[in-house]
């Protein structure tokens, strides 16, 4: 038997633990001393492992943390530690497993449950979240961070009366650490945002601040909140006392620059990127936010140095190259796009949105046969994903293939309604009277937002159906009457990509209202959260009326890049108030731009099935 076996290493491992904080360079001598004895000692392993995760060495931390398990599996604690290094390298699916297996080995691992359900709500698993903290809190019921944390997930799933019962009972107990109260307080605030109740929301996010005044997000929130209480200029203060808190802050940066622009102030716009960039000079995400934006007003060749500068400082990141990709392609560099965009799938080939801006750079450049074999292997992955269930249709139609017919029957599946009055109105004129002088008070912007398709013109803050707009309200009715005639219309199909998914039951998943002014149009674009999509016409110009230059009119079939088509428009339809327009969301569709005194007015939404 070797003296590894027989040797007894436990008072040196007491030693080392001891020493972990107060003196590490002793503790990790005392832990080398058993390693070279024996290599695989589990403990030696683990707590070194903790001693390179504080020293910041994360990939030595990971390989001692599971050559520790591989030398004993049994340990729920190592399993947590590497869960939680997971986790903080945004590993979240592989963080989730580490969790459970630790959770697995000792059931009532509180610390585990909490990594475990923090690391299931940044992995999209809300459901398992929930479910893990509410088995948290039955271990330990009185863990305020497992309220916190089971509010922010019953909010995301769209429960939020719920969240706000369980915070309102959380801070009625008495919390004596003024942070919790500050993060049941900012919860609440979000819960109350969600319910459209923003006076409420912003008291709470207001207290939440003063409590914690460097508290993270609450300014990022009240700025949003700020929006929809009209207050812009207090909404950009907030966003820039994020940023001034954390340079590094790419959402507040985003939005308050979005905000910029649609109240048109264009001297300011972009600044914030400029003056976070000379402070965090290597920081990619900060060229690479700009560089979006810039692409989004058609500024391609500051878009293309801005994402260049990204891709230097980060290589291996894919938002980057294919930033690049598509600033090549709209500054006519195609045969670059498209190499570009190929290095782009080939390092992430799950991402759908490098593979629909690779099919897009490939149609460009001619090579509809390639473009369709990569568009055949994105719906593979994502059956439901309307803009590849586009783009594959592009391919189809350059190539002459019969199936592009089939898919989009423009005759058939874009289809016209004329809507009955609402309860209490004889006329459709007179209630489009009343329901556009409505939607004037949410129009306040004066542009469109930056990342929407819409040019010329404003659209409204967040979902308008069920958010107590009673005009709209009285129209959702007539909606959904029509929406069902649609749906019945449809003839069983189990392989066709609209037909397949046919059931009575339907639900909304966005709604807007859209104001286009002298000039404006939407850009041709598809839905990709929608299956069937929309346009209800609230108000008109006159202009739409004549019928050989189709101003106004909702045009079908033209994509949104110059592929050589010959008659890229397939079907237009004139708006008239009181019509609504579905079709499948995966449909190619803009509008034709207008010179009028008098705005077009539009309310869309998208329905799933449910």
């Amino acid at each position: 038997m070797s003296n590894a076996a027989t040797t007894d290493f436990s008072a040196l491992i007491r030693d080392a633990l001891a020493r972990m904080d107060s003196d590490p360079a002793t503790a990790e001598t005392l832990l080398q001393t058993v390693l070279s004895a024996d290599a695989n000692h589990a403990d030696a392993l683990q707590l070194l492992g903790v001693l390179r995760r504080e020293q910041r060495r994360e990939g030595e931390a990971e390989e001692l943390y599971r050559r520790s398990l591989a030398a004993n599996p049994r340990q729920p604690h190592v399993h947590h530690n590497l869960g939680s290094l997971l986790y903080y390298q945004r590993r979240y699916t592989e963080a989730v497993a580490a969790e459970l297996e630790a959770v697995r080995l000792k059931p009532n691992y509180v610390e585990a449950l909490l990594g475990l359900g923090l690391a299931q709500q940044a992995d999209k698993d809300l459901k398992g979240a929930e479910k893990t903290f509410r088995t948290l809190l039955h271990v330990q019921p009185n863990l305020a961070l497992a309220k916190q944390c089971l509010a922010g997930v019953l909010t995301d799933l769209d429960r939020p009366k719920e969240a706000e019962a369980m915070l309102r009972q959380a801070m009625a107990s008495g919390v004596a650490n003024p942070r919790q109260m500050a993060a049941f307080a900012h919860n609440l605030g979000i819960a109350l945002k969600k319910q459209k109740r923003f006076d409420e929301a912003l008291t709470h996010l207001d207290a939440a601040k003063s409590l914690v005044p460097d508290m993270p997000l609450v300014d990022y929130n009240r700025a949003s909140v700020l929006q929809h209480l009209q207050r812009p200029d207090d909404a950009l203060a907030s966003y820039r006392a994020a940023i001034a808190r954390n340079p590094a802050d790419i959402m507040a940066h985003r939005d308050l620059n979005q905000l910029l622009h649609r109240l048109d102030r264009g001297e300011e716009f972009l600044a914030s990127y400029d003056e976070a960039m000379a402070l965090l000079p290597e920081f990619a995400s900060l060229p690479l936010g700009k560089g979006d934006l810039l692409y989004r007003v058609n500024r391609y060749e500051e878009a293309h140095e801005n994402f260049a500068r990204a891709a230097r400082l980060a290589p291996e990141s894919v938002s980057a190259q294919d930033g690049l990709g598509l600033a090549l392609l709209s500054l006519g560099r195609v045969d670059e796009a498209v190499r570009q965009h190929e290095t782009a799938l080939a390092m992430e080939p799950e991402n759908i949105g490098v593979r629909v801006n690779t099919v897009a750079t490939l149609l460009r450049a001619g090579d509809a046969e390639r473009a369709k074999v990569i568009a055949e292997d994105g719906i593979a992955r994502e059956p439901g994903n309307q803009t590849i269930l586009a783009m594959w249709g592009l391919s189809l139609r350059a190539l002459g293939d019969e199936r592009e017919a089939a898919l989009n029957d423009y005759d058939k599946y874009v289809q016209v309604f004329e809507l009955d009055p609402p309860e209490g109105f004889s006329d459709m004129e007179s209630f489009n009277h009343e329901l556009n002088a409505y939607l004037d008070r949410l129009h306040v912007d004066k542009r469109e937002f930056l990342d929407q398709t819409l040019r010329g013109g404003t659209q409204t803050l967040d979902n308008l159906f069920s958010a107590g707009h009673d005009p709209v309200n009285k129209l959702r009715v007539q909606i959904d009457k029509a929406v069902a005639t649609y749906i019945a219309r449809m003839k069983s199909d189990g392989e066709h990509p609209l037909l397949k998914h046919k059931r009575a039951g339907f639900q909304y998943t966005d709604s807007w209202s859209s104001r286009l002014y002298d000039c404006g149009f939407h850009t041709n674009h598809v839905h990709p959260r929608g299956w069937i999509s929309s346009a209800y016409y609230v108000s008109v110009p006159d202009a739409a009326a004549n019928e050989a230059d189709k101003q106004g009119w909702i045009k079908f079939g033209e994509p949104h890049i110059e592929m050589g088509l010959k008659d890229p428009v397939r079907r237009a339809v004139q708006p008239k108030p009181g019509t609504l327009v579905l079709f499948p969301s995966y449909t190619w569709h803009g509008t034709v731009p207008f010179h009028a005194s008098t705005a077009r007015t539009t309310i869309a939404f998208d329905v799933v099935p449910k």
